[in-house]
């Protein structure tokens, strides 16, 4: 059975990227053989979102059991992030993660040579050189492979069997040779350096495909924009195929013919890749496995989900001498749906962004805050909260995994324009996206800019010398990666007796004083010429 009849009658598949399978040239000899690759990336919740109804990874091992039973060869692949940040991963430092992938080929401590996984930016938040032996032992405690093609590691630090540069996989009479590469946007003390894309590929496929490989793989965790460049390299160093994460949501892209491919957060879909060969080369068909609650999920896997969920829950009421299902108790409840999933907090003005930026402006008020500025990437729950719906402690404790400190800075109002443009930059549902507060503007994506921009405290569009704005501490913060806000800095801070207030402790301060529950919605502050009407 092939993968076209396969997604449509066995699996449901949606495929966004399967118009026409690409054909290149191969050095295969033998009758025609197939490969199912699947692949996964940046999903930080064992169970899954929307109250464990989408994605998880017990859907993910039910989606690798079914390609098993129809192909006689499956490569299972993660582009990246899985180690944090998410509720669970702040109380046990990941070992919950690797318990459940380690159980992705259905066995219990048996190494999965045909699963590979390579680093992304998440697997970092542990950066300290104190950091080093927990990691080991994560390191260790995996059964799979870790691929750090571009990463330089310090003497005596991580180091494991499990910790390889590059792979070459034999399926019957096909190779596959896989490399990977890492952004370097987050730096820990026990990395020297991160390799670019270039160069990475530059001595990576020539390599593997000298040791024999009939298909070389890119397995990334960077931005989409770096994965076609390297795409463009020259066909000796450009790999045939790219899987890669880092954006949380599906792209399927091609440059002269080959893939690019990405599946959406939290495994709420997965890639799937069918790849014949002939003696004339080999054809591709991608398309994009949707986990949603009519997927099954594999039993035994689930099982071992809902026992690690327990314990955690558990462990993190009993820590704080409260009842055992503390997680639970009502803060309030939301008469709107709030809007927290991340293809719109990150990309548009949402209802829920409206209510935290505004908790913050009559927070700092005394202070003469003029603007908030939010990250979105801060604020990471992955799913909205239906109209009428509780809202429990543990929305909250998923929403806001780090830190969420807040400062007041003031900057030269010269500054405010190329903030905003970052904040559209690269828009496809990237963290650095801003909620607001305290203004408004015109956002039209097409054009990429960001105009009209006026201060709710002014009469017209002219801007004050000065701007005071209240932004997460991760925004100003000396040696971070800021989001990408270098043109903020600590030395902006400002006095201010507010300076240090947790965003969830205003929420959860904030939910209980509404007897109707919280009325969240849009006024059109970020008004979108793709959606709305802006005139």
């Amino acid at each position: 059975m092939n993968l076209r009849f396969l997604s449509l009658a066995t699996i449901a598949l949606v495929c966004s990227a399967c118009q026409q399978a690409n054909t290149i040239k191969s050095s295969i000899k033998q009758p025609q053989s197939t490969l199912a690759i699947m692949s996964i990336n940046d999903v930080y919740r064992i169970a899954g979102i929307d109250e464990g109804r989408t994605g998880g990874l017990a859907r993910v091992r039910a989606l690798r059991t079914q390609l098993m039973d129809q192909y006689d060869h499956v490569l299972f692949l993660h582009a990246g992030d899985f180690l944090h940040p998410s509720f669970i991963s702040k109380q046990d430092n990941g070992t919950a993660m690797i318990q459940t992938l380690n159980m992705m080929d259905g066995l219990a401590d048996v190494f999965d040579e045909q699963m590979v996984v390579t680093w992304g930016n998440h697997e970092f938040d542990k950066g300290g050189m104190k950091h080093v032996p927990l990691m080991n032992q994560l390191l260790d405690q995996s059964e799979f492979v870790w691929l750090g093609s571009n990463i330089n590691w310090k003497p005596g630090s991580l180091s494991s069997a499990r910790m390889r540069n590059q792979l070459l996989l034999q399926f019957g009479d096909i190779k596959v040779g896989i490399f990977s590469h890492t952004t370097g946007m987050a730096h820990p003390e026990y990395i020297d350096s991160f390799g670019d894309y270039p160069a990475t590929a530059r001595q990576f496929v020539p390599q593997l495909r000298s040791q024999g490989a009939d298909l070389v793989i890119g397995l990334t965790h960077q931005w989409l924009q770096d994965d076609l460049a390297m795409m463009k390299l020259p066909d000796e160093h450009r790999p045939d195929m790219i899987f890669g994460g880092h954006e949380h949501y599906v792209q399927t892209e091609q440059v002269d013919g080959h893939w690019v491919l990405k599946a959406d957060a939290d495994a709420a879909s997965a890639i799937v890749a069918e790849v014949v060969f002939s003696e004339a080369g080999f054809s591709v068909t991608p398309a994009v496995v949707e986990l949603g609650a009519a997927f099954p999920e594999d039993p035994p896997t689930a099982q071992l989900i809902q026992q690690l969920v327990r314990q955690t829950d558990r462990s993190y009421c009993q820590q704080r001498q409260l009842p055992d299902d503390c997680l639970y108790q009502t803060l309030g409840m939301t008469q709107t749906q709030l809007i927290a999933e991340e293809t719109e907090i990150r990309r548009f003005e949402t209802n829920l962004g409206n209510v935290l930026a505004d908790l913050v402006m009559t927070t700092f008020a005394s202070c003469q805050a003029d603007v908030v500025l939010l990250n979105s990437g801060s604020i990471r729950l992955n799913q909205n909260i239906p109209a009428g719906a509780s809202i429990t402690v543990k929305h909250l404790e998923e929403m806001f995994p780090y830190p969420s400190d807040l400062r007041l800075i003031e900057f030269d109002s010269g500054l405010f324009q190329s903030i905003l443009n970052h904040s559209i930059s690269s828009w496809t549902a990237n963290g650095h996206w801003l909620q607001i507060a305290g203004f408004a503007y015109i956002h039209n994506p097409v054009e990429q800019t960001a105009s009209h921009v006026h201060l709710k405290k002014h009469d017209s569009t002219t801007l004050p010398d000065t701007i005071r704005a209240v932004v997460p501490y991760y925004l100003i913060a000396e040696g971070g990666d800021q989001d990408g806000y270098t043109m903020l800095n600590e030395s902006m801070q400002q006095a201010c007796s507010s300076n240090g207030t947790e965003l969830k402790q205003l929420m959860s301060d904030y939910l209980p004083l509404l007897p109707n529950g919280l009325n969240a919605r849009r006024d059109f502050r970020i008004c979108n010429t793709s959606r709305d009407d802006c005139m």
